[in-house]
């Protein structure tokens, strides 16, 4: 579940745990995220939750909204990290806000190295077979005994269960509270391609707080890839500090950096420096900051286990949700029309997916069909799909036609929606008596209409997909269904699902199969594309929502 961390200028910073789909923020008592800043509006912006992700757009402010100090002129995706500023107030997505930190390829930066020791070898000479922290008898003495204090202490303090970002920050707490410094930086390895990120920083000299925090690339290296824990002195050869003789005559510059090793893997890496201090980091203090970082690592990945499991846990109570809402939306049967014969089938893939179909039968006979997909998955995607269909049922009545019924779809879509979400749309409305079917293709997989003499008809777009742009037209197409026609209504899924090697199913094979079939009931029809598809594929799971729909007259009804 995503958080805002919210920097007032004039207040405390407090976090907002994104909970709902949409989070209203402004100035307004009624606002989700209620911002102190008299240059922020009541509703000043708004971050909702699509098919693609968190997004933020300006809700008409006189101020405006900046992400990353870019001004929002239509809503923008958000990755964590990104940066909000509305007003005076600065809001974090998905991750605190630290000091800035660069790791540098450098070759000067505080290369004297004094100490490299794998760190394995510092933990077992710390532990027993037990894993318990014990004093190496040949150290016994005053900082021996500081040494198991410390630890003993730090095992306590991090026994509680933390959300992962708090056990971040409160581990770098520990380690500066034992270990004085004048910068320190908690990085761990994310993303793909794996980089290390900076997820807690601490800074106590006020003399660096303008400048960023510089690590040299080879000292986190060591730390990272090696799992050496690392200790370097070396402060009047760093050209960091050039022509800042005050710092430089305050002591030497001493840095450390150790692994965040779990014994099965480096999670990240602990910097911490002292410029200011008049004594250099040590030995024991290196052997104190990998023996934190060990016990640390371990809180570290409990808490990844813990956050994933509740991801996980969330996203199946989210794939269960609109796996119902969506089997709510499809239709239990299949309508009868008449002489025609009507069947369709729709198998979402990863539970849950954005197709749809659906038929409303009208006051005057007549019977309308439709087949839609939504951009996207999910629980957003069942929901946008939950309210085309109320909207579509409506809508469709007798003397709407297909074409004014997509235009005002469209415009409930575009409002609905983020400007990133559209749907494909297929209506169609079928008069049994005369066969005529009058319908429009927004956006959509033409459908495709098989004649028994060998004709193949697709009915092609009349109009760009809903939601796309507001006050878009529509055109309208017709056909005539006679005795031994199909009409096959399909999504993307379909044709484009893939053989082992890559292929795609195709048109072609989608008509090779209705033209096998064609002498067998709608309901058969649609068994048998769906029984070639599985050929096809190799068993493998759909990768994207496979629907279909089949409108037959039978060769031997009336004309």
């Amino acid at each position: 579940m995503s958080t805002l961390y919210v920097y007032p200028k004039l207040a405390p910073p407090f976090s907002v745990l994104l909970e709902k789909d949409e989070a209203i923020l402004g100035r307004a008592v009624d606002a989700d995220v209620r911002l102190p800043d008299a240059y922020i509006s009541g509703h000043h912006a708004r971050i909702r939750r699509t098919s693609r992700g968190w997004t933020v757009e300006d809700s008409g402010s006189k101020n405006g909204t900046l992400v990353n100090g870019l001004r929002l002129v239509e809503p923008a995706l958000l990755s964590p990290g990104d940066e909000i500023s509305i007003g005076a107030v600065r809001i974090c997505f998905d991750r605190p806000w630290t000091a800035a930190v660069e790791i540098t390829d450098s070759p000067n930066l505080a290369v004297r190295v004094s100490a490299a020791v794998p760190s394995r070898d510092i933990i077992s000479r710390s532990t027993d077979a037990g894993g318990v922290h014990r004093l190496d008898p040949a150290k016994q003495g005053p900082r021996a005994d500081r040494l198991i204090l410390v630890i003993n202490e730090v095992s306590r303090a991090l026994l509680l269960h933390k959300p992962l970002q708090e056990l971040l920050e409160y581990v770098m707490d520990l380690i500066a509270s034992h270990l004085p410094m004048d910068r320190g930086a908690l990085f761990l390895k994310e993303d793909v391609p794996e980089k290390l990120v900076p997820r807690a920083v601490r800074i106590s000299n006020p003399q660096l707080q303008s400048g960023p925090m510089q690590i040299s690339r080879g000292l986190v290296d060591m730390a990272a890839s090696q799992k050496l824990s690392v200790l370097t002195t070396d402060a009047a050869e760093d050209p960091r500090f050039a022509g800042r003789q005050s710092i430089i005559d305050m002591g030497l510059h001493s840095a450390m950096c150790v692994p965040l090793e779990t014994g099965k893997e480096t999670l990240g890496v602990i910097c911490a420096e002292r410029v200011s201090s008049r004594e250099p980091f040590t030995d024991e203090d290196l052997r104190l900051l990998t023996l934190m970082a060990n016990l640390a690592a371990v809180k570290i990945e409990n808490a990844r286990l813990v956050e994933d499991g509740l991801v996980r846990d969330r996203m199946e109570r989210e794939l269960r949700l609109a796996a119902e809402i969506q089997r709510g939306l499809l239709p239990k049967d299949c309508p009868s029309c008449g002489d025609f014969e009507i069947a369709a089938e729709s198998m979402p893939s990863l539970h849950v997916g954005g197709d749809y179909f659906d038929f409303i039968s009208l006051p005057d006979g007549h019977l309308g069909a439709t087949i839609a997909d939504v951009a996207g998955k999910g629980v957003s995607a069942s929901l946008l799909m939950a309210s085309l269909r109320a909207a579509l049922q409506s809508e469709a009545r007798p003397g709407v036609d297909p074409a004014d019924l997509a235009r005002k779809l469209n415009d409930f879509i575009f409002r609905s929606s983020a400007s990133n979400v559209f749907i494909t749309f297929f209506y169609g409305e079928l008069d049994p008596v005369a066969g005529e079917f009058r319908y429009v293709n927004a956006g959509h997989n033409p459908p495709l209409l098989l004649s028994a003499s060998g004709i193949q008809w697709p009915l092609e777009g009349t109009g760009m997909a809903l939601g796309m742009l507001a006050g878009s037209d529509y055109g309208e197409g017709r056909v005539s269904l006679v005795p031994g026609d199909i009409l096959v209504l399909y999504t993307d899924g379909i044709s484009e699902s893939r053989d082992p090697s890559g292929e795609e199913f195709g048109i072609d094979r989608i008509v090779k199969t209705i033209r096998r079939a064609a002498d067998k009931k709608a309901l058969e029809i649609v068994a048998a594309l769906f029984s070639d598809l599985r050929e096809f594929s190799g068993g493998a799971d759909p990768e994207d929502d496979r629907t279909v729909v089949v409108i037959k007259r039978p060769s031997g009804a009336a004309s």
